[in-house]
């Protein structure tokens, strides 16, 4: 049987990891580093460094004669190794033509070669301003064609109308009105037209009252076609 209740374990549970929560924070501050307090850069050197002469370590004579030769193979031996790579990279130059005056040369040729390529684009400009010329003239006269073309043909077109308009307008003078109704009927009756007609043996048309005078004409020049078949 336990001694405390499940609301009692419950808690003590909660305070173990609040405990060690805790714990690992006041670890973590105790272990940061604090950050170093300097001085501000506008206040001068203190006066307790102001004439403070650093002590250096001392070094036997034996000791500094050879630090000083081992400088001075250092030295040598940088500069055998600068020349070298001097030689050797010169001598690749002149390998592969690179030198100095076959740049010059290069150079040269290239101005020489820029200028020529200038000259021949200005010609080039010049003959398709020609060609570009040419063919906008060529273009306004097809142009002007076309314009007067179109002219003409719009008059041609104005006189069929003016012309069938005119034909039109002498067919409807014949047509009765409301106002030549009257004289219509007068006429009609004064001379009637039938155009009913027979032919007799011989050939003649009997008409049936009074033809009208152009279907007359019309009838006789077919039959007279016919009979000189």
């Amino acid at each position: 049987m336990s001694l405390f209740s499940p609301s009692c374990r419950h808690g003590i549970l909660r305070f173990q990891e609040s405990w060690v929560k805790l714990s690992s924070i006041t670890i973590q501050l105790r272990w940061k580093k604090k950050p170093r307090v300097r001085k501000p850069a506008h206040l001068p050197m203190s006066m307790e460094k102001m004439y403070k002469i650093p002590k250096h370590p001392y070094v036997p004579p034996e000791e500094n004669e050879l630090i000083l030769n081992l400088l001075a193979e250092y030295m040598r031996k940088i500069d055998s190794m600068r020349k070298y790579f001097k030689e050797e990279l010169e001598q690749k130059y002149k390998d592969e033509g690179n030198t100095f005056e076959n740049q010059k040369l290069e150079e040269v040729k290239f101005q020489a070669l820029l200028e020529e390529n200038n000259k021949e684009n200005e010609r080039l400009r010049k003959i398709r301003e020609e060609v570009l010329e040419e063919e906008f003239q060529k273009m306004q006269i097809e142009l002007l064609q076309l314009e007067e073309e179109r002219k003409i043909k719009l008059q041609e077109t104005k006189l069929r109308v003016e012309e069938l308009v005119k034909k039109q307008k002498e067919k409807i003078a014949s047509y009765i009105t409301l106002e030549t109704l009257d004289d219509a009927i007068e006429t009609a009756i004064n001379s009637p037209k039938n155009v009913c007609y027979s032919l007799d043996v011989n050939g003649n048309i009997r008409w049936e009252g009074y033809p009208p005078t152009d279907l007359e004409e019309e009838i006789n020049r077919r039959i007279s076609q016919s009979m000189e078949k």
